[in-house]
């Protein structure tokens, strides 16, 4: 089982990236597993994953990283036990350090992963007026990212995505970086193809 967790902060467009990196890999005739952590009763995210087909297990109560831990490793049992899937994509909350869902599901007893992905969604149309408000815990997501997703390229000039990329550079992170439209699936082969799909 391949695990590729999709992280980001609140609003950023992880759920439309997930549906479209689904494509590919439904063409490939994949067997996919969503998981999606979410606050309070049943999401909208939860909600739109349904529509498209997929079955979601969605965890209630806070942050993966947090409170929901044990859940996130009992759920991956429980798939691995009753549909094996090839690969599980999992949302955490726009909170969630990916290092510590990391930490939490690898090296677990009775959890057979291949490998684990980590990609994080930036949203390019709000990140020049909110880098400073979330740089603490951007930064940290990207410290454990295989690939930054720059989402929402057509809301911005070209010049302005070189300078998110930068920022990102600024920030320590010295990985990949993909430009991707989570609306209409521009780009979104750079994740697959990143991510080994």
């Amino acid at each position: 089982m391949r695990l590729i967790i999709v992280a980001g902060m609140l609003g950023v467009g992880k759920t439309s990236v997930i549906l479209r990196m689904l494509d590919p890999m439904i063409a490939k005739g994949h067997k996919v597993v969503v998981i999606e952590n979410e606050y309070g009763s049943m999401g909208v995210d939860s909600e739109v994953l349904e529509k498209n087909g997929m079955k979601v297990r969605d965890l209630k109560g806070g942050c993966i990283c947090c409170t929901l831990q044990a859940g996130l490793v009992d759920s991956l049992r429980m798939l691995q036990i009753e549909y094996n899937p090839e690969y599980v994509i999992v949302e955490p909350s726009g909170i969630a350090d990916p290092q510590l869902v990391v930490t939490g599901v690898t090296d677990v007893t009775g959890i057979d992963l291949e490998s684990v992905f980590v990609a994080v969604v930036v949203d390019c149309e709000r990140f020049m007026k909110v880098r400073k408000m979330f740089e603490r815990p951007l930064k940290n997501q990207l410290k454990i990212a295989n690939l930054a997703l720059l989402n929402k390229i057509d809301t911005v000039p070209p010049e302005e995505l070189d300078a998110i990329a930068d920022a990102l550079k600024e920030w320590g992170y010295n990985g990949p970086v993909a430009r991707i439209r989570g609306d209409t699936g521009e780009g979104i082969e750079s994740f697959a193809e990143a991510a080994g799909i």
